[in-house]
């Protein structure tokens, strides 16, 4: 179900998380540290300082915001606030989603919309007749898709949107992986701010800021759907480190200038400036681009077959079954993705992870060839 399965196995190399290859920046590890003044001290409840943060980055009400305890608490609790009856999914997707509708909503009837290979697993033309068709309380997407990390085209986007709130379905979008894709301007938060949406976007700073052992994502939503997400999660669900990271991390991703409120007040949210995002987070997009074409090719060249992805992750297809146990065998760790709706034996996702470290990938792929 998940990767980053490093406690059974001895791993020199996990390719099987798709976390930003930069690392977390400098200023989140210094908050960690400073958090350590405050172990004795409660969270704050409320997460004042990082609401306020996530609000002045996004130029939404704090009170559209949901701070979780990662995006794997957040997803059962929104699952609970709108107990659908009928939930409908991409299938392959993150199998989270499906986990959680059985846990959180048990009697939801899952309706799977099938992506094919030979599509490369892009969502099908008829999907928004099959909203219309099924009518379903709630829609998971994933954009980019978990695990062939494709992103969803604009104008599709806004199609299926606008299906939703034609026949009444709330949209869960997860754009946990969008802001490492170089689809910032995508992101459903934009039209969140203008439009009356019914939708939630589930976002994580695991993965954009690479920090997925502080556990810590968020939901924008309308604010009443928001207060009663927030009912549904426990109290002080967030440390003291993670609202310090959070806080730092928002600043790196701003410029150094969000808690104090500059990214408000109509300037354009760091992710869609005119300028791009800030340096932390341009730098990390452009080498996630970089080394995932590179690797893209490579894996290519060893004839695998490999599916268009615009993430920090690859979907390929081996006819090799035991791939992932003879990279395991080798301190090396993939996701073998045959626990995936749709996938079988001999899909695999790998991560994008640094030049030095995609190369010892391809390196041992050839040795096993």
């Amino acid at each position: 179900m998940h990767g980053g399965n490093i406690y059974e196995n001895r791993i020199k190399y996990d390719f099987s998380v798709n976390l930003n290859p930069a690392g977390p920046p400098d200023s989140v590890q210094d908050a960690l540290v400073a958090a350590l003044n405050h172990v004795e001290e409660y969270p704050d409840p409320e997460y004042r300082e990082l609401r306020r943060g996530l609000a002045n980055y996004w130029q939404l009400a704090e009170e559209q915001i949901v701070p979780g305890n990662g995006a794997s608490e957040l997803i059962p609790g929104i699952i609970r606030t709108l107990s659908p009856k009928t939930c409908m999914v991409t299938a392959p997707c993150y199998s989270g989603y499906e986990t959680a509708l059985n846990a959180a909503a048990p009697s939801s009837r899952i309706h799977r919309i099938p992506l094919r290979a030979e599509d490369d697993f892009t969502l099908p033309e008829n999907i928004c007749q099959e909203i219309a068709r099924v009518k379903p309380n709630l829609l998971i997407l994933t954009n980019p898709n978990n695990p062939n990390g494709k992103r969803i085209a604009a104008n599709r986007l806004r199609e299926i949107t606008d299906t939703c709130r034609m026949v009444g379905t709330v949209l869960l979008m997860d754009e946990c992986f969008l802001a490492l894709s170089g689809g910032a301007a995508d992101s459903l938060i934009h039209r969140i701010r203008s439009e009356a949406l019914p939708a939630v976007v589930l976002r994580a700073f695991t993965k954009t800021f690479a920090i997925p052992g502080v556990r810590l994502g968020y939901a924008i939503c309308s604010g009443p759907m928001a207060e009663r997400i927030q009912s549904e999660l426990p109290e002080w669900n967030l440390s003291v480190f993670a609202q310090y990271a959070g806080r730092a991390a928002l600043e790196a991703a701003a410029g150094g200038n969000v808690m104090r409120g500059t990214a408000a007040g109509g300037t354009p949210a760091p992710e869609t400036s005119a300028g791009g995002t800030s340096g932390y987070l341009t730098a990390s997009v452009e080498m996630v681009a970089r080394e995932r074409e590179y690797l893209m090719a490579e894996l290519e060249s060893l004839g695998f077959r490999v599916f268009p992805s615009d993430a920090n992750y690859i979907l390929f297809q081996s006819r090799d079954r035991e791939l992932h146990q003879k990279l395991l065998d080798k301190g090396i760790l993939i996701r073998d993705c045959r626990d995936y709706h749709g996938l079988t034996a001999g899909f695999y996702r790998t991560a994008v992870r640094t030049h030095r470290e995609n190369m010892a990938l391809l390196q041992c792929l050839r040795n096993i060839k």
